[in-house]
């Protein structure tokens, strides 16, 4: 893959990764108060996923780094 290729994959995955939950939050926020709470619920379970997923990741960077 030649580096303009790369960057522009980058800049894909940024944009969806920036994108994806500002739509859920807009969603959130043009909802009516009562399904308001089921949809910060549901927003709370994804962040946390993505949080976790993003910490093993940092992980496994630092310690292929420090092993290499």
């Amino acid at each position: 893959m030649d580096t303009n290729s790369l960057i522009k994959w980058v800049i894909g995955a940024v944009l969806i990764a920036v994108g994806l939950p500002l739509y859920y939050l807009a969603r959130y926020l043009e909802a009516p108060e009562d399904t308001k709470k089921r949809k910060a619920r549901n927003l709370k379970g994804i962040a946390i996923i993505w949080m976790s997923v993003g910490v093993i990741l940092y992980l496994v960077a630092l310690i292929t780094w420090f092993v290499s």
